[in-house]
């Protein structure tokens, strides 16, 4: 594998990748690319039939709680709006998103 990267791949790569490389860079990285493919070669040929894809390396279980809305007293939700740098209408107030400028 690692004869497929040559500098003239390397310069190739660096270029698309808007990089500007020395010489000595472009020899190192040639190496380096190298490397990495034979070990992309080697993970290929491992045998894998049988085995689930995984997303992460051990299970996750996502604890979340219930959205459950919550109101509050007026008195209390006009203290904490009045924490916010901007507020209108008992409300944040923030920059518009979209159709914005």
């Amino acid at each position: 594998m690692s004869q497929l990267v040559s500098q003239e791949v390397t310069r190739k790569v660096a270029k698309l990748s808007r990089l500007k490389l020395s010489e000595a860079e472009i020899e190192r990285y040639t190496a380096e690319l190298g490397k990495i493919l034979d070990f992309v070669a080697e993970l290929n040929a491992v045998n894998t039939d049988g085995v689930e894809p995984l997303v992460h390396g051990f299970a996750l279980d996502a604890h979340f709680r219930e959205d459950v809305a919550v109101l509050l007293p007026e008195e209390t939700t006009r203290k904490i709006v009045a924490c916010a740098e901007q507020n209108l209408y008992d409300q944040y107030k923030v920059p518009q998103v979209l159709g914005g400028e």
